[in-house]
């Protein structure tokens, strides 16, 4: 089909409009994370998940010595995603196809230099009810990275699933209770209050499950009960401390705390996190650079600051974005964007010392409270302190002609005020 100019064009940026809104909210909400439109075309942003089905077990061979012994991750139902970009040229889809410009894998677990070998391969990889093998330089590295985003991924649909407690016999979302090793889940508050009791009188053996088919057999609370119960303590106490944060290094990702007395511009930007003992900086999240030297915020924070201000509210993206920043900081930077913008439209930088100044009332002759600098406030030009009233009654001079035609302007005003309001005889 050939392309009609201008009108194709217009017909297809319709076309690609109607299709982001139908797969974006309706189809795949959680696969299409962005749509940025460009004088060369509009650049999709996907994020696919991998689910297996059966569960299979992933094998990673060091590249660096294939003889040596191989790891096995225990079976795994998801990988994690690949992230696509695709181009759609601006007359797509009536005259041309989308282009792939890149695909990447989060955590770089499944590499290929080929882009087309990879897109051939990936279906025919995973397709077969086979283990997976991954060749990589550091085996060791990327196994606790695979099963923690596979823990992470079956949690999160735990989360989302509601389940009736076998205690209060109400439906609970997974987020408010808790699977034990027998697979038998309970409500926090339930099995809060039963393991509470059992403590209270000394009967540490009845700690485990309460569910009749397990008390029978006197099975008791496993060190993965226990761990699990540390961990639903530690989420929850991140989910309500709005100034915590999450290790930056990518093999940890602890949860750590805000300090006692935080101060957003010296030392309370120091995190240490517990478990790693990496010390980093809360807002830009790299090496602890000083309480004095200010961190390079806008040009890391910038990209997920406007990612956050576009996307709808209650979006799961959103949530993502506040755990890893931390709710408080995402708050407070979006807050101080809105301010630069309302300071970038309302005010006028002063010349002499860069303090932004605004206007309330008066003329346009501007006084710097810090340096004293005379100043205009419509152009930022300097004035002279003995004459600053000739940069507006300079003829030819670009404000003049301003206030030429608002003088005018306000006189015709005038003129017709008078009129309207002065009685006829």
């Amino acid at each position: 089909m050939l392309c009609d100019g201008h009108k194709c064009i217009e017909e297809c940026a319709m076309m690609q409009e109607e299709e982001w809104e139908v797969l974006k909210p309706s189809i795949y909400p959680d696969v299409c994370i962005s749509n940025i439109a460009g004088p060369s075309g509009r650049m999709i942003k996907l994020e696919i998940p991998v689910e297996l089905s059966p569960a299979r077990s992933v094998i990673i061979v060091s590249s660096a010595s294939p003889q040596s012994q191989s790891h096995a991750t225990r079976p795994l139902t998801a990988l994690p995603p690949f992230l696509v970009a695709l181009m759609l040229p601006p007359n797509y889809p009536l005259c041309a196809s989308p282009c792939v410009t890149s695909l990447t894998c989060t955590h770089g677990w499944y590499s290929s230099s080929d882009l087309e070998m990879q897109l051939a391969g990936i279906g025919a990889e995973f397709i077969e009810s086979r283990d997976i093998m991954i060749i990589k330089p550091s085996p060791s590295t990327l196994l606790p990275l695979l099963e923690s985003y596979n823990t992470h991924t079956q949690d999160t649909a735990f989360a989302e699933t509601s389940f009736p407690c076998a205690i209060c016999l109400s439906a609970r979302k997974g987020r408010d209770c808790i699977r034990l090793g027998c697979t038998h889940i309970f409500c926090h508050s339930c099995l809060l209050d039963f393991w509470g009791s059992c403590i209270r009188d000394g009967d540490i053996g009845r700690v485990g499950c309460p569910d009749p088919a397990c008390v029978k057999t006197g099975h008791e609370a496993g060190e993965e009960d226990r761990k699990r119960w540390k961990w639903l303590r530690e989420k929850r106490a991140f989910e309500r401390d709005p100034g915590m944060v999450r290790c930056p290094v990518t093999s940890c990702q602890t949860a750590v705390p805000s300090p006692e007395e935080e101060d957003e511009i010296g030392w309370g930007r120091l995190r240490t996190c517990p478990r790693c003992e990496y010390v980093f900086c809360a807002c830009c999240r790299r090496t602890w650079h000083g309480p004095i030297v200010e961190c390079m915020t806008k040009c890391v924070t910038e990209p997920f600051v406007m990612e956050y201000m576009g996307l709808a509210k209650g979006d799961g993206r959103r949530v993502e974005i506040e755990r890893w920043w931390g709710k408080k900081k995402v708050k407070r930077l979006i807050l101080e964007r809105k301010n630069r913008e309302w300071i970038s439209r309302n005010c006028t930088e002063c010349p002499g010392c860069g303090v932004q100044v605004e206007k309330s009332v008066g003329c346009n002759h501007m006084t710097c409270i810090k340096c004293k600098q005379h100043f205009c406030n419509l152009c930022g030009e300097k004035l002279s302190a003995l004459e600053p009233y000739k940069h507006f009654n300079t003829i030819g001079n670009k404000i003049y002609s301003i206030f030429k035609s608002e003088f005018k302007f306000n006189l015709v005003l005038i003129f017709f005020f008078v009129r309207r309001d002065t009685p006829s005889y």
